[in-house]
C-alpha cells in the first residue's frame, strides 16, 4: 500500500457533528493513533473553540495551531507578525519528535496557502534556555 493510500485508509471525514461534541470524537480518534491528528476547521474562531475545548478534553495532547494569514497573496501589507510566528512555530515544530501526543489544528484557508518546504526549516532555529550552554 502506498503512503498516500495508507494515510488515505487512516483518514475519517467528520462533519455535522455538534460544536463541543466534535472534540470528544477528535480526542477518540488521538487516542486510536500514534501519530499527529490534523483538525481542519471552518475559521479562526472555530479553530480557537476546538483549542479551548481540547485543552480540556485532552490535556495530555500538544496543541498546534497553524493559523491562516490575515492578508491576501502580494497585498501591500505584510502578515499579522503574530501570525507569523505561529505558523512557523507550528511547522518546525513537526519537524521534531513528538514528545506528547499531538493535534495540529487549522482552517480551510491556511491549508490552501503554500508554505516552504521541510529543508527551509531544517536547521534554522536556535533552542534557547535560561542557563543553558551555547554548541558552537
Amino acid at each position: 500500500m502506498s503512503g498516500t493510500s495508507a494515510a488515505l485508509a487512516r483518514s475519517a471525514a467528520v462533519y455535522g457533528a455538534p460544536e463541543g461534541w466534535d472534540a470528544f470524537l477528535l480526542a477518540r480518534r488521538r487516542a486510536e493513533f500514534a501519530g499527529p491528528v490534523l483538525h481542519v476547521a471552518r475559521d479562526d474562531a472555530r479553530m480557537a473553540r476546538m483549542a479551548e475545548t481540547l485543552g480540556f478534553v485532552v490535556p495530555e495532547a500538544e496543541l498546534l495551531r497553524f493559523p491562516a494569514w490575515d492578508c491576501l497573496p502580494y497585498a501591500r501589507v505584510s502578515p499579522n507578525p503574530v501570525l507569523v510566528s505561529a505558523r512557523i512555530a507550528t511547522l518546525g515544530r513537526l519537524l521534531e519528535p513528538a514528545r506528547r501526543p499531538r493535534v495540529v489544528l487549522t482552517t480551510v484557508n491556511a491549508l490552501l496557502q503554500r508554505v516552504p518546504p521541510r529543508v527551509a526549516f531544517r536547521g534554522a532555529s536556535l533552542d534557547l534556555r535560561v542557563n543553558g550552554d551555547l554548541q558552537p
